[in-house]
């Protein structure tokens, strides 16, 4: 047994007014930007509050409902803006005849720059990231707009493109080509296509003088991130190509900032999400235990432009500005803080040969603790160490933790599937699903219950970890006193068939057919249910606005439990989807559990 411990996530934060609760889960984001005034977004189970804040954070509230903070152009508020906020396009059509308006709406006032003389007003608008150029996507045909010299110029693809980008001075247009699986660059001075160096599907990154590029490369099943001019670009051996990333390490997200490259990566450890960055001599950690909920975003105010990223402490996630010319991060906190309970004690650990966190109550009793394993969905997707990056995982996070307040464990485990530990491991659930993941739980649950004192075991998972509780409760009702399934699979073969476009297909190599009928019938959760005991409790929780796991699959599965006298109790809710993320919902799921259960001295409100 493998064991890494850190300390409880915590940070002093900057004290600004809020009308968020303390206590409560509140996530951020950053929706938008005008000048240097900043749109942010906190979403919990609370509901949604929005604020603006500068980079020095002064904030202030705008209450619950989005708000636009551009100024109205030709009677409207919707529109496409450059990066900064600062230039917007508007069209603007009479009777026949369309036009494209270019507007500076840095000020107060909005000031009309040019008429572009690009007539479709249909076309997807791309800024450059340097605000010297538009370019008008039609189709496959891209047309550019100097803002300078107020030409156009036109490039036609070969075919539509994925992971679309437009290099910060709008030279070229980049995107990846599933036919040929190669990445395209095509220059909009001559035309001219050239093939990128590598294969993998992700996105071309140029810096702000577009004289260096990054992007992902396949290194032995992981995402490696690498580096290079962008002059040996066509190359055959590029001289200046340089690997960024540790071998056997996944790269979350990189963008240029200037000519410095940010990035998050693993390179500690599959659970270890920290940011780097690379300024073309050297490698420097900018922070730790930073959140990949959000991609990394490109803020420019003034004469300084920022790295916006996002960090969890407790149960809030923030955005943090960092500056390249001071060295510094200054973290937005319009919110008040939501600390994390003190009486838990956070581990990595990896038990039965799986890599997973353990919570642990401070105090055990003499009769020791019930344990949960938590299982994640996906399959591909993974824990963290505190709260989740995910809004969506980190609400039962919070219900994870209420029940090891209460003197229980939890072990949220990474099972075969999950990301962070390269393709290998990931595609080891290729038809094999019920057998592999299963097997890894119960190795676990092993070895936890030598190292510590439980009483009961408790499988709980959602959506495909829901359908682990229900397979679970077959494999071995000796070893466990009950299941939870959150909106979870039941019927493989009936959800493929009824929506043969599900992704879970995948995990089958496809359809139902005789090829793989035999994977489908070794994933079933109703094959053995007949021996379960009245005393093998499963409560299945569904939303009835589910749309990703049809409700039937929870449905299905409660009638026929009940043809078969088992012990089977449902929580249903008609306002939730596929997450369960109201707050009066969250604590109704909570008292369920403890109810069904028998689990004593836990409290369901925050």
């Amino acid at each position: 047994m493998k064991t890494t411990s850190f300390l409880a996530l915590a940070a002093m934060l900057l004290v600004t007014p809020s009308l968020v609760d303390a206590g409560e889960i509140q996530y951020g984001s950053l929706k938008s930007q005008h000048g240097d005034t900043l749109l942010l977004e906190y979403k919990g189970p609370a509901g949604a509050k929005y604020f603006t804040c500068t980079t020095d954070n002064k904030c202030s509230s705008l209450g619950s409902t989005l708000p636009t903070i551009l100024p109205s152009l030709l009677g409207s508020k919707t529109y496409k803006t450059s990066a900064d906020g600062t230039l917007a396009v508007k069209p603007f059509s009479v009777g026949t005849l369309s036009y494209n308006f270019l507007y500076d709406i840095s000020g107060e006032k909005p000031k009309k720059l040019a008429l572009i003389p690009y007539t479709k007003t249909t076309a997807t608008v791309h800024f450059a990231k340097n605000n010297n150029a538009i370019v008008f996507q039609d189709g496959t045909t891209f047309t550019r707009y100097d803002v300078t010299t107020k030409k156009l110029s036109t490039l036609k693809l070969n075919q539509q493109l994925s992971f679309l980008q437009v290099s910060p001075n709008a030279t070229y247009v980049t995107g990846y080509n599933y036919s040929t699986l190669k990445h395209e660059l095509w220059k909009f001075a001559d035309g001219k296509l050239t093939n990128g160096p590598s294969s993998m599907q992700s996105y071309f990154e140029f810096s702000e003088d577009e004289s260096r590029v990054a992007f992902l490369e396949d290194k032995s099943g992981y995402k490696t991130l690498f580096t290079m001019n962008a002059s040996d670009l066509g190359k055959s051996v590029a001289p200046s190509l340089k690997q960024l990333t540790k071998p056997n390490t996944e790269t979350e997200d990189y963008l240029f900032v200037g000519t410095t490259l940010f990035y998050m990566a693993n390179i500690d450890g599959p659970l270890e999400w920290d940011l780097f960055s690379y300024d073309g001599t050297a490698i420097s950690s900018v922070d730790t235990d930073v959140s990949y909920g959000d991609f990394l975003k490109f803020v420019r105010i003034k004469n300084d432009s920022y790295l916006a990223y996002l960090k969890t402490v407790g149960k809030n996630t923030n955005i943090v500005l960092y500056s390249s010319k001071l060295s510094k991060g200054t973290t937005l906190t319009p919110v008040k803080d939501s600390p994390v309970s003190t009486n838990i004690i956070r581990e990595v650990k990896e038990y039965g040969g799986s890599n997973g966190v353990l919570l642990s109550p401070k105090k055990v009793t003499s009769k020791g603790g019930n344990l949960f394993i938590w299982m994640h969905g996906g399959p591909m997707r993974q824990v963290a160490k505190g709260y989740h990056p995910y809004l969506s995982y980190a609400v039962y996070d919070e219900l994870l933790e209420r029940l090891v307040d209460g003197g229980n464990y939890i072990y949220k485990i990474d099972y075969s599937g999950s990301t962070g530990y390269g393709a290998t491991f990931k595609k080891a659930l290729d038809m094999k699903i019920g057998d592999v993941e299963m097997k890894e739980v119960a190795n676990a649950i092993k070895e936890i219950k030598a190292d510590k004192k439980i009483t009961n075991v408790y499988l709980i998972g959602n959506s495909y970890g829901g359908y682990m509780a229900l397979r679970g409760i077959v494999d071995t009702p000796k070893t466990l006193a009950g299941a939870i399934s959150i909106n979870g699979v039941s019927d493989w073969y009936g959800l493929i068939q009824q929506i043969p476009t599900s992704p879970f297909k995948d995990l089958f190599n496809g359809v139902p057919d005789t090829h793989n009928l035999d994977a489908y019938l070794q994933a079933s959760v109703f094959t053995g249910m007949e021996k379960l005991s009245k005393d093998d409790k499963v409560l299945v929780v569904w939303g009835e606005r589910d749309s990703t796991v049809p409700v039937w699959q929870s449905t299905k599965y409660v009638d026929y439990a009940k043809t078969k006298k088992i012990n089977v109790s449902t929580l249903k809710f008609a306002d939730e989807e596929h997450i369960i993320r109201n707050r009066k919902n969250l604590n109704t799921l909570c008292k369920s559990i403890v109810s069904t259960f028998d689990i004593p001295s836990v409290s369901c409100k925050i």
